[in-house]
């Protein structure tokens, strides 16, 4: 097998923790989930700093990856390493839905993400709905700078972008051959 350092990228609830599982299934190489190591943060100065080292140790020790997390402001340090980014753009309304209704899961404990912190607990406040509004502004306030750092990746980075998930099936079927 090739070498295959991957980074999957896009708004929460576009889909990229489940396709980053399937393929860690498929392919079985190692796996960061974000989302695991920031809500574990108390995301102080510190905690930013632990949070790229903790990227840069994993790409560093692991011939091949998967990193499943937008995280723009850490998306510098990935992207140099990387030979596949996957970019999840979906609508913004598909995005929505699944994040409310994974919320409302998780909340009555019929569902327990193994990408999230542990202890992580869903809280229906101001925070959430915030998180909402970023998602509903994702395409027009991130896409612009997250275009502009994908043009910095090597010239033998592949780009794949998928919006559906018969692109996505289609991605996984591809990768996993």
């Amino acid at each position: 097998m090739n070498r295959l350092k991957i980074l999957i990228i896009g708004c929460s609830g576009s889909g990229k923790s489940t396709f980053a599982r399937a393929l860690n299934q498929q392919l079985e190489i190692p796996i960061l989930h974000l989302d695991r190591i920031w809500h574990a943060m108390d995301h102080n100065e510190n905690s930013k700093l632990e949070f790229k080292k903790m990227q840069q140790d994993f790409m560093a020790e692991n011939e091949n990856f998967i990193i499943d997390g937008n995280y723009r402001g850490t998306m510098d340090i990935r992207i140099p390493h990387a030979n596949v980014i996957i970019w999840f753009r979906v609508p913004r309304r598909t995005s929505l839905f699944r994040v409310i209704k994974r919320s409302v899961k998780r909340k009555l404990k019929l569902e327990i993400r193994d990408d999230m912190a542990n202890g992580f607990k869903e809280k229906f406040d101001r925070k959430y709905l915030d998180f909402l509004k970023f998602i509903w502004h994702f395409e027009k306030k991130n896409v612009p700078e997250i275009t502009e750092l994908l043009e910095t990746r090597h010239a033998f980075c592949r780009l794949m972008v998928v919006t559906n998930k018969l692109e996505k099936v289609k991605l996984l079927n591809e990768i996993t051959k």
